[in-house]
């Protein structure tokens, strides 16, 4: 009768560490699950957005940001803020001002106030991402930059 090989108890546990080794490397190099901040173009940013103000959907807005740029509940505040006041025509739309891109939601409240808003668009490791710290420039022409200021006061763009 032919004899079964002895395996020495130390390969069995190099063994097992070895598995262990690149279970661990492997769950550590697989993504986390977590979207990356932004979106892959500037016009996929603005169509995202848009998505996101049509469904009033924050947690996916807040995911449009630049996570240095914002608190954790930025995006559920300025909604909160954004329809406690009935709001029609709201609109987004990306535009350049001063070599700058800017995301601009406009539209208006139910008593003929203005709504404008404007967040500049930075890239972010080849995705563009949105950033609330207040620009040098203002695309709502309202005067001092009011980037994602909650439009509790409305705010009438230049010439009305």
């Amino acid at each position: 009768m032919p004899r079964l090989p002895r395996i020495p108890w130390t390969w069995i546990v190099l063994g097992a560490i070895g598995v262990w080794l690149a279970v661990v490397c492997g769950a550590l190099l697989m993504p986390s699950g977590h979207a990356a901040p932004g979106a892959p173009g500037a016009a996929a940013l603005r169509a995202d957005a848009a998505k996101d103000v049509r469904e009033q959907d924050p947690a996916s807005f807040q995911r449009l940001f630049r996570p240095d740029s914002v608190g954790s509940g930025y995006a559920s505040r300025y909604f909160a803020e954004l329809f406690a006041v009935p709001a029609t025509r709201l609109g987004v739309a990306l535009e350049t001002h001063d070599d700058l891109r800017f995301l601009v939601l406009r539209g208006r409240t139910t008593d003929g106030g203005a709504i404008c808003d404007a967040w500049p668009v930075q890239d972010s490791g080849g995705r563009s991402v949105l950033s609330a710290v207040p620009p040098i420039t203002d695309p709502c022409g309202t005067g001092p930059a009011t980037a994602g200021t909650p439009p509790s006061t409305p705010r009438a763009p230049a010439g009305a």
